[in-house]
């Protein structure tokens, strides 16, 4: 439980498959097969930053379940 919410199988499932879906899109940008014009550079720059911060969230939450933690 982390701040009064349960933390479920399916809630941390769906943040993995977020994360793939973030990932193939991060590696589409930077084959240039998704394009933003002028902003792709900065698309995959805050793609990849999102990344980052998902993964340690879906970390988290995962070493909560896994682990029984109970923060707050």
């Amino acid at each position: 439980m982390i701040l009064g919410i349960a933390i479920t199988v399916p809630m941390v499932v769906i943040g993995g498959l977020t994360l793939f879906g973030l990932l193939v899109f991060q590696l589409l940008v930077g084959l240039r097969i998704v394009k933003f014009g002028r902003r792709t550079f900065k698309a995959h720059k805050w793609v990849g930053v999102g990344l980052v911060v998902l993964a340690a969230v879906h970390g988290l939450l995962g070493a909560a379940l896994v682990l029984g933690w109970r923060i707050l």
